[in-house]
C-alpha cells in the first residue's frame, strides 16, 4: 500500500529541457540534529508547482549541503536551507534508507521544518496537526534544559555554558536582576535564577516567540537600573541567533529583528539583560489559509505591506485597568490592585461573553503587570488594519452597553475609573509582552495563559519566577494548541473575500 510523509527540501537538482531550472527536489529528515538523506523526487512536479518551488528557494539558497552524509548527485545541484516541507507519497524505503517510487503531493507550510522525522502513515491518514510536535522533541527539549541547569549550580560568576552544539558565555552571573521584596517570600532574583527560569520554561515559551520580530526589553543592570527597548540588532550575533531583515515604514530603510526560536538564542537574550520578551502578533512564516503571501518584508513598503508578516495571528484585546489605588505618585500610571483588577476580570468576561455571540472563541493571559490580554485565534486572511478595525468595532459595541465601566478614550482624564480597552494593539509592528515573559517590576511576576475558569480565582502576582515552572511541569501549557484554534473572521462576519 501506499505510504504518505513529510520531507524537509535540502536542495534540487537541475533537469533537462523544459525541466532544465529544476529536474528533481532532494529529500530530507532530522535524526537528532542531522538531516538524513531520503532521496530524489521528481514525479508530481508540475510547472506550476515547480515556479513555485523555484520563487520560495530562491531566498533560502547556501553554498553547502545541508545534509550529514553526500548525497548521490548527477546532475547540478542547488543546495538550501531546509526550510520547506513537502508531503511526498511514496511504495516503500529502500534497505539503503531512500525512498522507492517516491510522488511530489503537495507544500505543507502549516508543518515546522524542525518536527520533521522519518515517519510514514497510510495513504489517506490524517497528517500531523499544524504546528504539531514530534513526540520525541519534548523529551529532548526537557533533556536540554536539564543540561543547562546541571551547568548553572557551578557557583563561578563566569561561565561558557553548553547548549548542545552551541555555546553561550555567560558572565554576571550573582548579579540581581529583581531586588528581593519586602516579605519573606519576595527573595532576590539573580541572572542565574533568571536563567534557570529560562531554561526551565523554554519548551513551553519557545512555541509563543517562534519566528515573529521581537522587541527586547534590556535592563542589564537589573529592574532598578537603565532599562530601554530595542527592536533592531546592529552588532555581531552568534550563529545560532536567527534574524529576519523587515522594512521601516517610518524611516525608509531596512532593519533587522530577531527571532527568539530556539534555547541557546533565549539563554543568550538573558544573557544580555533581556528581561521582557515583546513580539509581533504575525509569524515570518506562511499558514495553508495563507500559502501565497509573499515571503518578501525587506524590499518596499509594498511588499511588506503585501508580506505574510501583515496578517496576523490574532485579534488582540489589551484590557488595562485606570483604576487607582490612591497611593500611586502625581502622575503615576495606576499600581496593581485588587479592585482594579477585579474590574479588568470581569470586562474581559463580558468581552468573551460578547465574542462568543459572534461564534468566536477568545483566550486569556494575565499581561504580567495590572491587566489582561485577550487573544483570539484567526486564519491569516485579514491584514492588520482589518483586525484593528474589527477590534475597535467590538471594542465600542461593548463600551456602549457597559459606559461606566469602559473607555477607548486615549485621554488619561477620561480613563480614570475606567477599564481602557486597547484595539490600537493590532498594529503592524506593535508588540505585547509574550507568553511566560516576566516584566520587569517588583516581585518577578509574569505573563501567565489561563482557562477562563482559572481566571475567576487568580491573582497578576499568583505568577511568578518562582511559581511558574512548577505549575507548568504539572499542569503545562494552557495555550499550547492557540494556533490549532483559528478561526475563520469571514464565517463569524458572514464575508467573501474577493480572489
Amino acid at each position: 500500500d501506499a505510504k504518505t510523509g513529510e520531507f524537509l527540501i535540502g536542495g534540487y537538482t537541475r533537469g533537462k529541457g523544459a525541466r532544465d531550472p529544476l529536474g528533481a527536489l532532494l529529500l530530507g529528515y532530522w535524526e537528532g540534529k542531522a538531516l538524513r538523506y531520503a532521496g530524489h523526487v521528481g514525479s508530481g512536479l508540475d510547472d506550476e508547482i515547480i515556479e513555485t518551488l523555484l520563487e520560495r528557494a530562491a531566498k533560502l539558497g547556501q553554498r553547502d549541503s545541508p545534509f550529514a552524509e553526500p548525497p548521490p548527485l548527477h546532475r547540478p545541484t542547488v543546495w538550501l536551507k531546509p526550510k520547506l516541507v513537502a508531503e511526498v507519497s511514496f511504495s516503500d524505503w529502500t534497505p539503503g534508507g531512500a525512498l522507492r517510487a517516491p510522488v511530489f503531493v503537495r507544500l505543507r507550510d502549516d508543518i515546522a521544518p524542525r518536527s520533521v522525522r522519518k515517519r510514514a502513515r497510510g495513504a489517506g491518514a490524517a497528517a500531523p496537526a499544524a504546528g504539531g510536535k514530534d513526540p520525541d522533541d519534548g523529551d529532548a527539549e526537557a533533556a536540554a534544559a536539564e543540561a543547562v541547569l546541571e551547568q548553572l549550580k557551578d557557583p563561578a560568576n563566569r561561565l561558557d555554558l553548553t547548549v548542545g552544539d552551541a555555546r553561550v558565555r555567560l558572565t554576571n552571573l550573582d548579579r540581581v536582576y529583581w531586588p528581593a521584596g519586602p516579605g519573606k517570600d519576595q527573595p532576590a532574583v539573580t541572572k542565574r535564577d533568571f536563567l534557570r527560569y529560562l531554561a526551565r520554561v523554554a519548551r513551553f515559551m519557545l512555541p509563543h516567540l517562534a519566528d515573529r520580530p521581537l522587541t527586547m526589553i534590556r535592563m542589564p543592570e537589573g529592574i532598578d537600573g537603565e532599562r530601554f527597548f530595542q527592536k533592531h540588532w546592529s552588532q555581531e550575533l552568534p550563529e545560532f541567533v536567527e534574524s529576519i531583515t523587515v522594512f521601516s515604514e517610518h524611516k525608509d530603510e531596512q532593519h533587522r529583528y530577531l527571532l527568539a526560536n530556539n534555547l541557546p538564542t533565549l539563554l543568550w537574550l538573558g544573557q544580555v539583560g533581556t528581561l521582557e520578551f515583546h513580539v509581533w502578533h504575525s509569524r515570518a512564516q506562511l499558514a495553508p489559509e495563507a500559502a501565497g503571501r509573499p515571503t518578501d518584508y525587506a524590499s518596499s513598503l509594498a511588499a511588506l505591506e503585501a508580506s505574510i508578516l501583515n496578517y496576523p495571528d490574532y485579534l488582540v484585546f489589551d484590557i488595562d485597568p485606570y483604576i487607582y489605588s490612591g497611593k500611586e505618585a502625581p502622575g503615576a500610571e495606576p499600581e496593581l490592585n485588587k479592585r482594579g483588577f477585579a474590574v479588568g476580570k470581569r470586562v474581559a468576561f463580558w468581552l468573551r461573553e460578547l465574542l462568543k455571540e459572534m461564534s468566536l472563541e477568545a483566550v486569556v493571559k494575565t499581561s504580567g503587570k495590572t491587566g489582561l490580554h485577550v487573544f483570539v485565534p484567526i486564519e491569516r486572511t485579514v491584514t492588520f488594519d482589518e483586525a484593528r478595525h474589527i477590534c475597535e468595532t467590538v471594542g465600542r459595541h461593548l463600551m456602549r452597553a457597559h459606559p461606566k465601566d469602559i473607555t477607548l478614550d486615549w485621554a488619561i482624564e477620561k480613563r480614570t475609573g475606567k477599564i481602557f480597552i486597547d484595539y490600537n494593539m493590532n498594529v503592524r509592528g506593535k508588540t505585547l509582552n509574550v507568553a511566560y515573559s516576566p516584566r520587569g517590576v517588583p516581585g518577578a511576576p509574569v505573563s501567565m495563559p489561563l482557562t477562563w475558569e482559572e481566571l475567576e480565582a487568580a491573582e497578576p502576582m499568583d505568577f511568578t519566577i518562582d511559581s511558574v515552572p512548577p505549575r507548568l511541569e504539572k499542569r503545562g501549557d494552557r495555550w499550547h494548541d492557540v494556533l490549532q484554534r483559528k478561526q475563520s473572521l469571514m464565517k463569524a462576519f458572514g464575508l467573501k473575500r474577493e480572489k
